[in-house]
């Protein structure tokens, strides 16, 4: 019954105003925006066609998704550091690492993912999900006010989760419910947030959970100021050809250290995060001007077209030919 309660949520879900796209730069944008700075890697597919579907209720502290990317892939999403997010696939299923541990997800079942831990997504293929994202600062306090803790904690919640057991059925209850009353209601949808408090209690009494001081905490502390530095470096396109060695010896940093705060606190190594810079600045200029495709390689570090065009393709699943500025001739 609850597996068919969601899938009644996602049919309404989908007939929403919503994003649907086959271009993998504008489904990593959009929920770049909405979520956190992610990459989508495709393995050895040749040519991928994305059927991208994002479809959201935004209820203040809380929004409902259906999200759906269509062809087998991998979300590189570093960690969550500001929401938590409950998943259920409605087709396909979902494999992460996460942190040191793998977990799945399938139909008649989901996930709990919290804030801080590394998270990396093998999305099968035709997958679709409708999920419950929490804002992290919303749980904490309302844990605190549950624990009657004087300081503010982080719950790292069991991420398995069960559709058969008498929470997870509650959970998509309560999602349904969610979602009926604020597309059939429209104006006058009665306020979401005690649906919202009632799946955060059914987490709280019914799922295993480990607290850390916050979030921070868990990821070790204040971000270096040298990771914050890194990044805002590659925000000007001229140092994007330079390699990460150069790029170190900019902010006066090691290699190394930088690499072992790089992954810490964002999941990326220094490479991977330069690779994912050169990527969406290039095809910022496939989209915009009219350079070659040599020249745009080599604006963004490579000396050699075909490695560019290898790398572009493993990041956004098309060849760079298929972006390019059309030629007026």
């Amino acid at each position: 019954m609850s597996t068919l309660e969601l899938v009644d949520a996602s049919n309404r879900l989908a007939r929403l105003p919503g994003l649907r796209s086959q271009s993998v730069g504008e489904a990593v944008a959009a929920l770049s925006q909405r979520y956190r700075s992610h990459r989508l890697e495709f393995g050895h597919q040749r040519s991928v066609e994305l059927d991208f579907r994002h479809h959201a209720i935004d209820l203040g502290k809380a929004s409902l998704n259906l999200l759906r990317y269509g062809p087998r892939l991998v979300v590189d999403a570093g960690s969550f550091d500001t929401f938590y997010m409950i998943e259920f696939p409605l087709r396909g299923g979902v494999d992460i690492l996460y942190g040191d541990n793998r977990v799945h997800s399938r139909v008649g079942g989901g996930l709990v993912l919290s804030p801080g831990t590394y998270i990396r997504s093998n999305w099968h293929e035709d997958t679709t999900q409708i999920m419950l994202r929490l804002d992290r600062t919303f749980v904490e306090s309302a844990w605190q006010r549950r624990t009657g803790s004087p300081v503010r904690q982080t719950p790292m919640f069991r991420p398995e989760l069960d559709l058969s057991s008498p929470e997870g059925r509650r959970i998509a209850r309560l999602i349904g419910v969610m979602v009926t009353e604020q597309i059939e209601a429209e104006a006058t949808a009665l306020a979401p947030m005690p649906l919202v408090h009632a799946v955060l209690e059914t987490l709280f009494d019914h799922v295993p959970a480990t607290t850390v001081a916050t979030v921070e905490a868990l990821a070790g502390g204040p971000v270096p100021h040298y990771v914050g530095r890194f990044r805002r470096l590659l925000d000007d396109p001229a140092a994007l050809p330079q390699p990460v060695g150069a790029l170190a010896a900019r902010i006066g940093i090691s290699q190394r250290a930088l690499s072992a705060g790089m992954r810490r606190f964002t999941g990326f190594s220094p490479h991977e995060y330069l690779t994912m810079r050169r990527m969406e600045h290039a095809r910022v200029l496939l989209e915009r001007s009219d350079l070659p495709i040599a020249s745009i390689a080599g604006a963004v570090g490579y000396a050699h077209a075909g490695r560019f065009a290898a790398a572009f393709r493993g990041h956004f699943g098309v060849n760079p030919s298929r972006l390019a500025f059309p030629d007026d001739n």
